[in-house]
């Protein structure tokens, strides 16, 4: 198949395809009491509509991945598409808890081969300078989701149920395929890997840098998913900050994401290098994680919390496109298996963070979230330091047309 650079508008299909799983996670939240009551299940039960389906998630790209490699990367991320399109139905019409539960493992691994192919796609056509700004307007796009899916899920409530959420998921699903159609191939076949899945994996981990930016972007993730779990108990519990408050005020925070892909769109214009915003963002990052654990000691009010939170987040709007640009520049023929392994590591941070979160969250205070964060961003200062002469200095890889 022949090959031609990507347009404004395919950038925003890649965008909307990794947009997927933020959407399909927080729509679906305002929804699961519903759903208890209408399939005659507990709520704890059809809480797990959620961890069932990053489970799904999590082995989706890791198996997919590798497949890409060998066959490119159109057929998986349009076959991911179509998956996710009919398991979207399925959850539309199910008739028992069981078969929700079930759909939303299939969901969950459909959207995860198609949302990790956008990155692998942007490395095979992109380098350099280029290759930082493709990856960091996906992370942009990829930010806004968190923002409006719960909106979008409470008006689909409105004037629907919870079953209007998963046929929108699908026709959502439906306009990428067709949008899709349209795009062509990005990994020709000249370039294909043979790999199998675990020897595929063994050169990714092999790569120097990719082993010392993805647990960097592991970390970084980490610790802004401490605040995105502990967040409603400090602010909420020990704060005593209404829902509506809380709603506000963690979509104020949310967009400190936004403000830091804006503002590595304006780096990369004026020439920083990736290991100068990654290590500058990890010392401010550290900083205002440590202000955290200062203030969560003393007596702080909101808007202390508020603005060290918006700050934080805004370096891991500047650490996530460019630790993952590092990660993959190097690949070539495995790029798909090196996004993949990326974004299951990414996820496995997250999930280390809210379990560390809930285990050592005492009732009241913010020390655990704070802890987290400034472990988190600590550690990935250090790893950072001790690897800074391998991240200076590399040899691109080469591009070829997209």
């Amino acid at each position: 198949m022949t090959t031609a650079r990507t347009t404004s508008s395919n950038l925003l299909l890649l965008g909307a395809a990794t947009a997927l799983p933020p959407l399909s996670i927080d729509m679906a939240l305002p929804a699961i009491s519903s759903v208890g009551a209408v399939l005659g299940s507990t709520s704890a039960l059809a809480a797990q509509t959620i961890g069932l389906f990053i489970l799904g998630f999590v082995l989706g790209p890791l198996l997919f991945g590798p497949l890409s490699d060998r066959i490119g990367r159109r057929p998986v991320m349009l076959g991911g598409l179509a998956v996710f399109t009919l398991a979207g139905i399925a959850c539309a019409v199910a008739q028992s808890i069981e078969m929700l539960l079930i759909a939303r493992v299939i969901q969950g691994a459909a959207a995860g081969a198609a949302a990790v192919m956008p990155v692998a796609i942007v490395r095979d056509a992109y380098t350099g300078r280029e290759g930082r700004a493709m990856q960091n307007a996906l992370v942009a796009i990829n930010n806004v989701a968190p923002l409006v899916a719960p909106l979008i899920g409470a008006a689909i409530l409105l004037i629907g149920n919870w079953r209007d959420i998963y046929a929108a998921l699908a026709l959502a699903g439906l306009i990428l395929i067709w949008a899709g159609l349209r795009l062509k191939e990005s990994h020709p076949s000249s370039a294909r890997s043979n790999h199998p899945l675990l020897p595929a994996y063994a050169k990714v981990l092999r790569n120097k840098r990719f082993a010392i930016a993805a647990p960097i972007l592991a970390l970084n993730f980490a610790g802004m998913f401490a605040y995105i779990t502990a967040s409603p108990l400090v602010f909420m519990e020990g704060m005593a900050m209404s829902s509506q408050g809380f709603a506000v005020l963690f979509a104020v925070t949310a967009l400190g994401t936004l403000i830091g892909s804006w503002v590595n769109t304006r780096l990369i214009k004026a020439g920083w290098s990736e290991s100068k915003v990654i290590g500058a963002s990890l010392s401010i990052s550290l900083l205002c994680s440590a202000g955290l654990l200062l203030a969560s000691v003393g007596s702080a009010n909101v808007i202390v919390f508020a603005a060290l939170v918006v700050a934080s987040n805004v370096c891991t709007g500047l650490v996530m496109p460019n630790a993952t640009h590092v990660a993959l520049d190097e690949l070539g023929q495995i790029a798909g298996s090196g996004a993949a392994l990326l974004r299951a590591l990414q996820m496995a941070g997250g999930a280390a963070a809210s379990f560390l979160v809930g285990h050592f969250y005492d009732g009241h205070s913010a020390n655990a979230m704070a802890g987290v964060m400034a472990g988190s961003a600590l550690l990935g200062l250090v790893i950072f330091v001790l690897s800074y002469r391998c991240l200076s200095h590399h040899q691109p890889h080469d591009q070829h047309a997209y």
